[in-house]
């Protein structure tokens, strides 16, 4: 159904806004009609008490039945004020009391039976009852004009409906904004439950969502969300162990191995088993360091000078650069370029960034680092560039252009991109065939007047 909308807000509106149609043209129809039938049953309750008093003064004498009446009801009767009128008949239409100006009122036409009956004659209401005078039924005929000014009751029916029209729209309308806002309110807590859910990563399994602040229908969907959360917290820290032991039961062989292969006698098998061992360690050590930012946490976060940060990893890496045969420079500004994140993992990313570039690229590439204003890292060689047609290709993990990259593993890239994400940064490669490779890491700028911290 094309017109059906999506929004469950939107259904509710939509089908509230149809019963209130429908109530504002039933109700008034339906409460007219009770309040006629409650008039109506009101006039002939009225009309049968008179009855039943007129019929109370009849009495039998030798010219007929006289009436004698209660001075109440004689003064009722003395106008023809709202078409009121009373007769004493019998069967074939004698007449032996009546009202002044009872020949006004159409009441020979009035039903003559064995009990009191109501009936209508044109715009009057009358009842007849039956009576005993002596061995003669008669019949005490009462009438009412229901369009005279006493008889005001549709005119009070009209007034009230005019009346309770507006009143009754009123509070129809007034329902869907009282649902409306109960909604929203439902509405937002859900939104903000979700808004929490969609903050909820890797680094920060151990946030919960609030179930208390969720209706009780909706709470069930956010217990089952936090027993999720619970066992994926439990099956990553599980996994950064795992990756932990196996890393540590990795690096003591292997520093044996490095060892036991300074005991082989020809120089070439020595350094092809060398570069195999390094090669082994460097993707043991990524593959640890990729474990632990999985669960890293933003509260580690703090500003730092991103300038001394570049400074630091360079001094730390120069010396393997050097005995590569590249070279390495710092353009940084000579004021302070305040990020936040965490400096290790900054670190850490630069320093893949740096080696990377002196790994994959020929002796004698020139390294250049370069620190903007706005918190962003740029890393820049002239080497041969990035063997791909979407450079960014190169952050996924386990990508290689070739099988005989020296990391082995594809990791180097995916562990920068990562460090990014935590720090909800951006990680952009660009690089042509020939031209070398640009790659930039944009840090948030810390706030005005933070805590410096020393990157060390």
């Amino acid at each position: 159904m094309k017109f059906w909308p999506r929004s469950l807000i939107a259904r509710i509106l939509l089908l509230e806004l149809g019963a209130i149609a429908i109530a504002a043209v039933a109700l008034p129809m339906l409460l007219t009609s009770f309040l006629r039938d409650e008039a109506s049953r009101y006039e002939q309750r009225i009309l049968g008490e008179q009855a039943r008093a007129i019929a109370h003064g009849v009495t039998s004498g030798a010219e007929g039945p006289r009436v004698r009446l209660d001075p109440v009801l004689t003064h009722l009767y003395a106008s023809p004020y709202d078409g009121r009128a009373y007769v004493v008949t019998d069967g074939v239409g004698r007449t032996f009391a009546e009202s002044p100006y009872a020949d006004l009122v159409p009441w020979r036409g009035a039903p003559r039976k064995g009990v009191q009956v109501a009936f209508r004659a044109g715009a009057f209401v009358g009842v007849s009852q039956p009576v005993r005078a002596g061995a003669q039924r008669i019949w005490v005929i009462v009438t009412q004009d229901r369009t005279g000014p006493g008889a005001i009751l549709d005119d009070v029916v009209h007034g009230f409906i005019r009346r309770y029209d507006p009143v009754l729209v009123s509070i129809l309308l007034l329902l869907p904004l009282i649902n409306s806002a109960l909604i929203a309110r439902l509405f937002f807590a859900v939104r903000d439950a979700s808004q929490q859910a969609a903050a909820i990563g890797s680094h920060n399994l151990g946030v919960r969502l609030d179930e208390a602040a969720l209706p009780l229908e909706v709470a069930p969907l956010a217990h089952a969300t936090n027993d999720l959360l619970a066992r994926l917290q439990a099956s990553f820290r599980n996994q950064s162990e795992f990756v932990a032991n196996v890393a540590h039961e990795l690096r003591t062989p292997l520093t044996v191995h490095r060892v036991e292969l300074e005991a082989v006698e020809d120089p070439a098998l020595r350094a092809r088993l060398r570069s195999s061992v390094d090669r082994l360690s460097h993707v043991v050590a990524q593959v640890q360091d990729l474990a632990t930012l999985e669960v890293m946490a933003e509260d580690r976060f703090e500003t730092f000078d991103a300038g001394r940060l570049a400074q630091e990893t360079i001094g730390l890496h120069a010396p393997q650069i050097f005995a590569a045969g590249d070279t390495i420079a710092l353009d940084a500004p000579d004021a302070p370029v305040l990020v936040r994140g965490n400096p290790v993992l900054a670190g850490l990313a630069l320093a893949n960034l740096i080696t990377n570039a002196s790994r994959h690229t020929p002796a004698g590439t020139a390294i250049e680092i370069l620190v903007a204003p706005d918190g962003v890292l740029l890393v820049r060689d002239d080497g041969p560039g990035i063997a791909a047609s979407n450079p960014q290709d190169a952050t996924e993990r386990y990508w290689r252009a070739d099988h005989q990259r020296s990391d082995g593993a594809g990791l180097g890239l995916s562990i920068v991109r990562r460090i990014m994400d935590v720090h909800k940064g951006r990680l952009v490669v660009q690089s042509r065939s020939g031209e070398g490779t640009c790659i930039s890491l944009r840090f948030p700028l810390a706030p005005a007047e933070a805590d410096v911290t020393s990157p060390s």
